[in-house]
């Protein structure tokens, strides 16, 4: 069946944020946003986002970095602004009161942090993604400690038809892949797989939905294992075609991986 395509308005709003930011190619967030490496905490900043109803939370935040260019990360948005964006219905009304409702999650998780003067515009800054709460400046990330979302995730749309959990599995691809422009092909095995702190079934659902939506393939390959041969699931992630194709007009993909 696909993905549908979002609405000629919501794509247009995406793309003057976008051209008003400046940004021409990726957003950037801390490896430590998707993937524990240390076990200092029972969750990633990511898991953390996506309890209970997450998708919101996670399309404000990466919306928001987006837009906040800089550092410091801070921009003037209304709620009713984002919501018109991200395609939710009365964006006066209930679409803004849900993003404003994510808001206080994610102020609460020390991701962002609000100025809220009486008659004027939220003044929203981004914390740093990896939950610290400290400042954020992605010009200090190092090679191999960021994971990229290409800009035509909103350019084009796709994070308004992807639900919070494609998006999520998109991000954790993305490290997993190194981040290859073209296709990244990645092996997880169960260690790697608990460093992102996520359940079975937010794996099968998101991979389903991905694998629809033409941006995955998943592939059963043989590998040694202590010298014995043992069939694995391969993700082949085709961030290319995030910006090749609008939602909706990618070619399928397929699974022939091992289910369960």
């Amino acid at each position: 069946m696909g993905i549908a395509q979002p609405p000629g308005d919501v794509v247009a709003q995406l793309q003057n944020a976008v051209r008003v930011s400046k940004r021409t190619k990726t957003v950037r967030v801390p490896q430590a946003f998707v993937r524990d490496l240390v076990r200092n905490e029972p969750a990633t900043p990511l898991a953390q986002v996506m309890q209970g109803h997450g998708e919101t939370r996670l399309k404000v935040l990466l919306t928001t970095l987006m837009m906040a260019t800089a550092p410091p990360h801070a921009i003037k948005v209304r709620p009713k602004e984002l919501a018109g964006m991200l395609g939710y219905r009365e964006p006066d009304g209930a679409g803004g009161r849900r993003v404003n409702n994510a808001f206080k999650s994610l102020e609460e998780l020390n991701l962002v942090h609000r100025d809220r003067p009486a008659g004027h515009v939220p003044n929203t800054t981004v914390l740093n993604p990896d939950g610290s709460g400290g400042a954020w400046d992605d010009t200090k990330l190092e090679p191999g400690h960021y994971v990229s979302v290409p800009i035509d995730f909103w350019k084009r749309g796709w994070i308004v038809v992807l639900s919070g959990r494609a998006i999520a599995l998109f991000l954790i691809l993305r490290e997993a892949t190194n981040g290859r422009k073209t296709s990244g092909t990645a092996w997880i095995p169960g260690t790697r797989k608990r460093q992102y702190v996520l359940s079975e079934d937010f794996w099968a659902t998101a991979i389903s939905e991905l694998v629809e939506a033409g941006l995955l393939d998943v592939e059963a390959r043989t590998f040694a294992y202590q010298g014995e041969p043992r069939r694995r699931n391969v993700y082949i992630l085709h961030s290319d075609r995030v910006q090749q194709f609008d939602p909706g007009s990618a070619p399928a993909g397929t699974y022939a991986g091992i289910h369960g």
